[in-house]
């Protein structure tokens, strides 16, 4: 039999052998111990002291940041190298960076380490590795070898030199990091598009939901308790429609308000404040409580002002209790409810916002999503309340504590692709026609049948990593070399569609974005300005053009 060895990955300090105590099942052991490597392996067949590594094979080379990737390494031990010896793993960012993993000892290892290799054995080493969610490097490089016992220095490593060694160390991979995919930052929530239909009926199981990531809301801040159970909640959307779906945990539910527009938020309900164009001014409230009532506001300007209650958003909701929301009842369970609100609802009667619908990948709004909770035998119009972005209980509408809301297409990558420019117009925005509230509690009639998000989107076409960091990480504005045909930044050289979508999603990331033009002698005048009034048509007010590019520039040497 043949010797196996399984690495896992996780962030820490090289601290030498692993957790000990851990009992590895013999079983275990020998079901890695492999008497042939596969064919599909990447060859290395690098020899150190007495063991050669003979390559890997991996399941992607392309993996965001806070997701897992596996490696799957193989050894051949050609003799005995003693109880000197253990394994080591590093994953590594970009030079001059601060990314850095350092990894623990496998379940193999610790169950058959190097110390009882045995001569002829070959280990198949399944390595799963979860990267850190905040490595911001556009590259991952993971290195492994032997290092002595008790020692940490590069010099204590067994010797490895050659082709794809660095350090005295193997460099087994170098994986792409998919920056545009990141978890989304604090006080910020990425809205993956609908893989697929959604009908709003209150269950949230179709296939439109499937991958979308939950989040449990927070409790609100100066409140004398908290609300009974939790509430998770998830956002998603396609061409027509914005949906939530929020299940609650409450074995205390009440609400005596089942009419359109009644104070819903005085007991049990769920609310969500939208601020499309992100300018703190002139958004919409809308609730549903367990009862499938519904309630709607649009406010002009800010709380300050009275909400208009006799604007209709036209938004679909369906509701499924699991107990009464009477007073005093007993077997309550809690509640789930799913709404889809219409694209136009979310402008309220603002016909100049200036927001896309349907959104654009890359797009950024501002939103929260309130938990309000009504306890048994409570003070009167006293509740309780959790949010997606934590509130406070003086104002639920705090529009300062509202998430930033990116909309990502169905990978969770939130990089615009670039636009077919022979495209038409998108289609319709998906108008509302009236609150539609399921009949009685049960289930919802609305539904959405579109899960396109518009025809004239390249899917072909995207921006290389290293334009996207650049951007991402950019603080003193964007330089961009204009070159007689597309552009160059970040050290790549842009086609014009390229360079239409680093000025998208440059602008969606900072609105008041400053980038300027330079331009080699040998472009022409007329080349700078148009890319100038290009940038200025994606909205970017701070474009200018160096001074050195500003010469009347003939085109020629």
């Amino acid at each position: 039999m043949k010797h196996a060895a399984v690495l896992l990955l996780v962030a820490c300090v090289d601290t030498g052998p692993g957790p000990g105590g851990k009992k590895i099942d013999p079983t275990y052991v020998q079901s890695h111990l492999i008497a042939k490597v596969p064919d599909d392996i990447e060859r290395f067949d690098l020899v150190l002291d007495g063991v050669t590594y003979l390559g890997n094979k991996v399941d992607k080379t392309r993996v965001p940041p806070g997701q897992p990737v596996t490696i799957t390494h193989y050894w051949k031990i050609d003799r005995a190298i003693g109880n000197r010896w253990r394994v080591f793993a590093q994953l590594r960012g970009a030079p001059d960076t601060a990314d850095f993993m350092n990894l623990v000892p496998t379940d193999m290892q610790l169950g058959h380490g190097p110390a009882t290799w045995q001569p002829g054995e070959i280990i198949e080493d399944v390595q799963p590795i979860t990267l850190r969610p905040d490595w911001r490097s556009s590259e991952a490089t993971l290195l492994v070898g032997l290092i002595e016992v008790g020692k940490h220095g590069t010099l204590d490593r067994m010797a490895a030199s050659g082709p794809r060694t660095r350090d005295r160390a193997i460099v087994a991979r170098k994986f792409e990091v998919d920056l545009a995919r990141a978890p989304a930052p604090k006080g910020s929530v990425y809205l993956q598009q609908a893989s697929g239909a959604i009908t709003v009926d209150g269950v949230g199981t179709d296939p439109g939901w499937s991958g979308i990531p939950p989040t449990e809301l927070v409790p609100a801040e100066g409140s004398s308790g908290e609300p009974v159970g939790k509430a998770i909640a998830k956002m998603t959307w396609d061409a027509e429609f914005l949906y939530v779906f929020v299940t609650v945990t409450d074995s205390d539910m009440i609400s005596p308000y089942k009419n359109q527009d009644d104070p819903l938020w005085k007991a049990d309900c769920v609310e969500l404040f939208i601020d499309a164009d992100g300018n703190r001014q002139g958004y919409v409230e809308l609730q549903v409580n367990p009862n499938n009532a519904t309630f709607d506001s649009w406010f002009a300007t800010t709380r300050a002002k009275p909400g208009d209650v006799e604007w209709d958003s036209g938004m679909v909701t369906a509701v499924k209790p699991r107990g009464s929301t009477e007073a005093g009842d007993s077997g309550d369970q809690g509640w789930d409810v799913e709404i889809g609100i219409p694209w136009a609802a979310v402008k309220g009667k603002a016909e100049d916002m200036r927001v896309r619908l349907p959104p654009e990948v890359g797009d950024r709004w501002r939103l929260n999503l309130v938990r309000v909770d009504r306890k048994s035998g409570g003070k009167e119009n006293e509740v309780f309340a959790s949010s997606w972005n934590r509130i406070t209980m003086a104002d639920f509408h705090a529009l300062d504590r509202m998430l930033t809301a990116v909309f990502a297409d169905r990978t969770g990558s939130i990089v615009p692709q670039a636009k077919d420019p022979n495209a038409g117009s998108r289609s319709g925005s998906g108008n509302g026609t009236g609150s539609a509230s399921a009949s009685g509690s049960a289930s919802g009639s609305g539904s959405s049948a579109s899960t396109g998000s518009g025809s004239n989107v390249l899917a072909t076409l995207s921006l290389p990593v290293p334009v996207t960091t650049a951007i991402s990480q950019a603080q003193y504005g964007l330089d961009i070399e204009v070159l007689p045909a597309g552009a160059r930044f970040a050290g790549v050289t842009l086609d014009d569609a390229q360079l239409d979508m680093l000025f998208k999603l440059a602008v969606t990331r900072d609105k008041s974005v400053s980038i300027t033009l330079g331009a080699a002698r040998t472009v022409v005048k007329s080349r700078t300005l148009a890319v100038l009034d290009r940038a200025k048509t994606f909205g970017i007010v701070n474009a200018a053009i160096a001074a050195e590019a500003t010469g009347s520039g003939s085109g020629k040497p």
